[in-house]
């Protein structure tokens, strides 16, 4: 399976790879959309991934509808953004594995995101389509 980095334009690539936070739109049970700001990250395996606990809108959106969007925009130039519209796969996190990943990639204390008694899901966005702008020339 190709990883995302191959789907994204390299003069995007850097959004993905840079600790920045995103905005997943997701669609709830009335068909309104509900946007949140999340952490993600590119895994070992080449996919993007967040991490959400079971508690959360966005997670109850998402095992209705899967269908998603994170949208990534550029802190140094707001012009420059990236959008990902994925299905969303859950797959339960009973360890905590990828949200101790997060810990790390975004430098903070695992306290902060690791919550013993916490329902954890691992959310890997499957692109089909990603969008950059401004598009690259060719």
């Amino acid at each position: 399976m190709a990883g995302i980095l191959d789907q994204v334009p390299e003069s995007h690539r850097d959004l993905l790879q840079t600790p920045l936070t995103a905005t997943l739109s997701t669609i709830d049970a009335k068909g309104r959309p509900q946007s949140t700001a999340v952490w993600y990250l590119v895994d070992d395996d080449g996919q993007l991934k967040g991490s959400i606990t079971s508690d959360r809108q966005k997670f109850k959106n998402l095992r209705g509808n899967p269908n998603c969007d994170l949208f990534i925009i550029d802190s140094q130039n707001p012009f420059r953004t990236l959008e990902v519209r994925a299905e969303a796969e859950l797959t339960a996190d009973p360890d905590k594995t990828t949200v101790r990943k997060f810990a790390k990639v975004y430098n903070v204390d695992e306290s902060m995101l690791v919550q013993e008694n916490e329902d954890r899901y691992t959310v890997t966005y499957r692109p089909r389509r990603v969008v950059a702008n401004p598009p690259v020339a060719g």
